[in-house]
């Protein structure tokens, strides 16, 4: 279905990718792997023809596409050809319903097209697209109302809006899917990966891009393997073995991080405590959660998308509006301004990064230091000066360039802009900026989503690292269990919104799979 031809692309003298020679067989699912920066996504939106590509000079070498060679520019071209994408990030219009957002590339109309005049006189025949849409989800096995807004949707429904918007255009033959696993729980990537393989039954040729490999060497045919922008292995089925490409996508073999101090008996004072706290104006948020966070601790918060783990972090912040109380060591500051709580000495890493997180238009060195500088006065020449102040070029050229080695954060220079990286030096960055603020209490939500498993260990080494030596507070909420077992002091489950169970990192697989599911493991006599 898709072969390319030495190709190459570069942003302003610099390849992304160089000289790759790559065959996708029609009906097989290709899966792409390597570190964050190696070239993958970015190969994909070539492929795609992301309006970036023709924006920074186009690309080198040749695509065939079912036997031809194309020349295209648009993403609009790609898709008339039958080609989809599924993104990392979300590429979904909040503001309107779920069918609205299936059939938002593959339209029915009704009225009338003026020969003449080459106007056209139409509108969307919103009651087909209805249908359309609840026959594709149906096909994937999903019933849902398909007028209910995007909006208020959990991140695992998305997700399968996502495909579900891809497979309506039923011209679809390649279908790319961009980390799509990222957010998706244990069930709902076995959900997914169902979904997956009915359409390679169909005949559809599937490129999937992943760092969990385990889901790679399960779904794929064969694997492709890039690192530093070049093809450095290729294995097929019969050959496929997790340690080895773990070992080609790094070029050395990664050690797992796993605190070894943890805290088993915690005694100390609470530095945070979450008193019949609920989330207002928000559907499924959370209702009515106590929580006490000990100083000192690395405490974890995991449940199923959409059941509250990652509203924690929200609520503390002053991002969403509660009822209750939260005592800052012994402070209320319930709906306190968010500026306010990050110079108390309170940050987070938001799940969301590119809404939340990033200033996309900004370079390396201002997203690193933005809230250091204008929240806690740092990198200030004069600080009592404050807004007053010019900045301390010095100390900021120095600590960019420390944490760019430290997170191994891959980028041209520090003035590249943060958009053009990919979506795991993204998070680093974030990781960076919030770890340089020096907090008290820090909160990091999905930390690891779509990083490799090198860069994964960094982020978590990282954050035993400021625990351990400056006695900072970490709550971590992440959906991967088994990271959250082996860095965590303790785990906080939740369902439906509320603390389901505390559990040791000791406590088996089993007893955390039934807690996220709100069920307890039976007791045998």
């Amino acid at each position: 279905m898709i072969k390319t031809v030495n190709l190459s692309k570069q942003f302003s003298g610099i390849y992304a990718f160089k000289n790759v020679n790559f065959h996708l067989k029609k009906g097989e699912i290709h899966g792409i792997v390597g570190a964050n920066g190696s070239g993958k996504s970015t190969f994909l939106n070539v492929l795609f023809q992301d309006k970036n590509i023709y924006k920074t000079g186009g690309y080198e070498g040749k695509i065939i596409f079912d036997g031809k060679e194309i020349d295209i520019n648009t993403t609009k071209e790609a898709i008339e050809l039958g080609m989809g994408k599924v993104y990392q990030e979300f590429a979904l219009v909040n503001n309107l319903d779920i069918a609205s957002n299936i059939k938002i590339n593959s339209n029915n109309f009704l009225g009338v097209k003026d020969k003449n005049t080459k106007k056209d006189f139409l509108y969307i025949d919103k009651e087909k697209n209805e249908k359309e849409a609840r026959e594709v989800l149906k096909e994937m096995g999903i019933d849902i109302d398909v007028n209910m807004s995007i909006k208020n949707l959990n991140v695992s429904l998305k997700q399968f809006i996502e495909i579900a918007r891809e497979v309506s255009n039923r011209n679809l033959k390649v279908l790319f899917l961009d980390e799509p696993t990222a957010s998706l729980n244990k069930e709902d990537t076995e959900m997914f990966m169902k979904i997956i393989k009915s359409l390679k039954d169909k005949g559809i040729s599937i490129i999937f891009i992943s760092h969990r490999l385990d889901e790679v060497v399960e779904l794929c045919d064969e694997v492709t393997i890039f690192r530093d922008g070049e093809v450095v292995a290729n294995y097929q089925k019969k050959d496929f073995d997790v340690e080895k490409i773990a070992i080609d996508m790094i070029g050395k073999k990664v050690n797992k991080t796993v605190n070894k101090d943890r805290q088993t008996n915690l005694k100390s004072e609470n530095i945070l405590e979450l008193k019949n706290i609920s989330v207002l104006g928000k559907n499924n948020g959370i209702s009515n959660v106590d929580m006490e966070i000990k100083k000192g601790e690395i405490l974890g918060i995991t449940s199923l998308a959409g059941h509250g783990h990652t509203d924690i972090s929200y609520a503390v912040m002053g991002i969403y509006k509660t009822s209750g109380e939260i005592i800052y060591k012994g402070e209320n500051i319930t709906n306190t301004k968010t500026d306010k709580i990050i110079e108390n000495g309170i940050i987070m890493v938001p799940d969301e990064r590119k809404e939340r997180g990033l200033l996309l238009e900004s370079d390396v060195t201002d997203n690193i230091i933005f809230t250091s500088c204008y929240s806690k006065g740092k990198f200030l020449k004069y600080p009592k000066l404050k807004g007053l102040s010019i900045l301390d070029k010095k100390a900021i050229k120095s600590t960019v360039k420390e944490s760019i080695k430290e997170y191994n954060i891959k980028c041209s220079s520090s003035s590249q802009k943060v958009r053009e990286l990919s979506g795991g030096n993204q998070q680093k960055i974030c990781i960076a900026r919030s770890v340089i603020t020096e907090p008290q209490v820090l909160f990091v939500s999905e930390p690891t989503r779509g990083i490799d498993i090198f860069s994964k260990e960094i982020i978590l080494d990282t954050l035993v690292k400021i625990n351990k030596q400056k006695n900072t507070t970490i709550v971590m909420a992440s959906s991967e269990i088994e990271e959250l077992k082996r860095i965590c002091d303790r785990v906080i489950v939740m369902y439906e919104g509320k603390i389901f169970d505390i559990l040791s990192p000791e406590e088996d697989d089993e007893v955390y799979s039934l807690a996220i599911s709100g069920k307890r493991r039976k007791k045998y006599e």
